[in-house]
């Protein structure tokens, strides 16, 4: 296993937040297709946004040990 492997399988509260706002990010987007809603695509943008920063924050941790 990897390190963020291993990160995610100690922290595991922290595993399923990123895999929620990944999730969420996703779906907002897809909802985005079918009802062209602004709010889908900001919320979508976000959650995105958030899992990205949550895994960039956790590699460059990791990346320092």
């Amino acid at each position: 296993m990897g390190k963020m492997d291993e990160y995610f399988a100690k922290h595991s509260t922290c595993n399923a937040l990123t895999h929620l706002s990944m999730g969420l990010g996703i779906a907002w987007l897809v909802s985005l297709a079918w009802h062209y809603s602004t709010v889908a695509l900001v919320l979508g943008i976000v959650f995105l946004v958030i899992f990205i920063a949550v895994n960039g924050y956790i590699y460059t941790r990791l990346a320092k040990q």
